[in-house]
């Protein structure tokens, strides 16, 4: 039977780690498989429409606890390219405060965060949610369980949701939706017949890209990666070419392998989109850890991942350049 120490949250945090235990639940936890390793991710290398952030101190864990935590959410905001502002005599559109509550369980030190995002006013505007499990010794002091691994990932998972989410809120900050008037109707004139002319669905042109095959994957990723991100493109109406040729956008990616905390191996994924004329157009990087040797045969699900997440960054460059 587990003993009320165990269950005990340190520090006086018992209602936060409650609230933050319950929400995390709800979102699912991370898994052992590599079917996730990259949802999510993909970030524009161009920082140029994305509003610059800070990173307020951790409030709950030891001050050296949050201070590591701190560094690490914000070199991996700046390897998600986000604006990261560390200067305290400079302001950002947002802020991120965190809160990190810890928890003892009958063979684990669970840990669990809440980061908010506010805006210059003080007012939340986004919520990360999330908990990390770190194997334990009974009798363990609370803290100690924590590691370089466990706060990589909770960096790595709160940089990958800001990437997905700032794009969304514009350089200076959220985004209001302008209303639009519905047009008059009219009648048509005697004689004729109302119908949609061939020029309205043409309007929007459709979309060719070439996307030759990846360079640096070790294992099948050359062909698996390119596969995934042509089909995922596919999907989403863009023409696949076989050939560079006018009005085709090329995309060249490249992986790049090396190692990371706890054993693992970490996986940097560029994509890079050239205009049809060969102009640079900006680049898509995905990041993340996987554990070392898993991705030197077979990608399987995590190049499915990171093709879906790719496409659609990939996508809204292009529609950036065309707009």
């Amino acid at each position: 039977m587990r003993t009320a120490a165990a269950g005990r949250i340190h520090n006086g945090w018992a209602v936060l780690a409650l609230l933050m235990v319950l929400a995390a639940s709800l979102s699912g936890c991370a898994g052992g498989t590599l079917s996730g390793v990259f949802s999510g991710s993909g970030s524009s290398a161009s920082s140029n429409n994305l509003a610059p952030v800070s990173f307020a101190p951790i409030i709950g864990p030891p001050a050296a606890i949050g201070d590591q935590l701190t560094a690490q959410l914000v070199t991996a905001a700046q390897q998600k390219s986000i604006p990261v502002v560390t200067d305290k005599s400079k302001s950002s559109t947002y802020t991120v405060k965190g809160y990190l509550a810890q928890s003892n369980e009958r063979k684990a030190e669970k840990f669990s965060y809440i980061l908010d995002v506010t805006d210059k006013s003080g007012k939340r505007v986004h919520r990360i949610l999330g908990e990390e499990a770190v194997p334990s010794k009974p009798g363990a002091k609370p803290w100690t369980s924590i590691n370089q691994t466990a706060m990589q990932k909770i960096a790595t998972k709160t940089a990958t949701d800001l990437a997905t989410w700032l794009p969304t809120q514009g350089r200076g900050g959220a985004r209001t939706a302008t209303p639009v008037s519905a047009p008059a109707s009219r009648k048509p004139p005697p004689g004729t017949t109302s119908r949609r002319t061939a020029s309205t669905s043409s309007s929007n042109t459709r979309i060719a890209a070439l996307v030759p095959p990846v360079s640096g994957a070790p294992g099948d990723g050359r062909t698996s990666l390119t596969n995934a991100l042509r089909k995922r493109l596919g999907a989403r109406g863009v023409q696949i070419a076989s050939t560079s040729g006018k009005g085709v956008y090329k995309i060249n990616g490249k992986v790049k392998m090396g190692p990371a905390p706890g054993g693992n191996q970490r996986v940097k994924i560029e994509w890079r989109l050239l205009s049809p004329t060969g102009k640079d157009l900006g680049a898509v990087t995905q990041q993340s850890d996987v554990p070392k040797g898993s991705l030197d045969k077979v990608w399987g699900p995590a190049a499915l991942s990171a093709g879906d997440a790719a496409a659609s960054e990939i996508l809204k460059l292009i529609k950036k350049n065309q707009s």
